[in-house]
């Protein structure tokens, strides 16, 4: 299943989840915590164990939950009660990571209630980011890592700007890249402004991100047209990998141009992402 788009949802609107779906993002993440409010965290959890005991089994594979932070009282809480669900969401996303610790307590926890979901790391911390290689390959090869900007920027007293957040995005995607799996981007705030939120994701990809969390359903069709690659830049990669399976292997001249080991690493990244995109 492509990463390319992630839209949250509060679980405490659950009604609103098959509208989140009609809006075609990869994963919708029913919400536990910053779209809960304190005083209705355990009835949102309730709801949600309802929701996994009746209805979550023939959408899980497009289906995430975010818990609360595991440092946090609420997160423990959100864990304990995922421990007597019957099925788990397709992907678990654990905010403010900033330990691989924390991965591994949860695959551990996972594992031994017989469950293997997609685990999104969120790194929206101090801590977090300066810890991103460690968490990124505690992760496994199903993993994502993926940038809190909001809440970092909000700790750093940056601003939600392209240069104050470069430093961060470039340490996620290196470490993301050591450890093999994507990296998505945080969110656009303004969701009315759709041009803005383009040329953002635009900017995303070009440094290596393979897609951005949403927060409105007029987000997704942008996003998802970003960082799915076109119909010829597809049978160009198809095309490149052909040429090189002809050549035998090694450096190859293809239109007139050097080919090398990573120009086909690229080329098989755009089909791959074609492929996962029509599963």
């Amino acid at each position: 299943m492509p990463a390319r788009s992630l839209l949250f949802t509060p679980a405490t609107r659950l009604d609103r989840l098959a509208r989140a779906m009609a809006a075609g993002p990869d994963w919708v993440a029913l919400d536990l915590e910053d779209g809960v409010g304190p005083g209705d965290k355990a009835s949102a959890r309730e709801a949600l164990s309802v929701f996994a005991r009746d209805e979550l089994r023939p959408r899980a594979d497009r289906v995430a939950v975010r818990i609360n932070a595991l440092s946090t009282a609420e997160g423990i809480r959100d864990m304990a009660a995922m421990l007597d669900w019957p099925i788990w969401p397709g992907m678990l996303i654990l905010p403010k990571v900033s330990a691989p610790s924390e991965v591994a307590q949860v695959l551990a926890l996972a594992a031994d209630c017989g469950q293997a979901p997609v685990i999104m790391a969120v790194l929206e911390t101090a801590e977090g980011i300066a810890n991103a290689e460690p968490i990124a390959r505690a992760l496994p090869g199903s993993g994502v890592l993926a940038y809190g900007s909001a809440d970092h920027m909000a700790e750093t007293g940056g601003e939600m700007s392209a240069p104050s957040l470069a430093w961060a995005r470039g340490r996620i995607v290196n470490a993301a890249a050591l450890a093999g799996i994507p990296a998505i981007d945080g969110v656009w705030l303004d969701y009315r402004d759709a041009e803005g939120l383009t040329a953002e994701a635009q900017l995303a990809k070009s440094m290596g991100f393979a897609g951005k969390i949403a927060i409105h359903p007029d987000q997704i069709a942008p996003i998802n047209s970003v960082f799915s690659p076109t119909g010829a830049e597809v049978e160009s990669a198809r095309a490149l990998l052909a040429a090189s399976e002809a050549a035998g292997g090694g450096a190859f001249s293809h239109n007139g141009k050097m080919v090398d080991a990573p120009v086909l690493a690229r080329a098989r990244r755009i089909v791959e992402t074609c492929n996962r995109s029509k599963t």
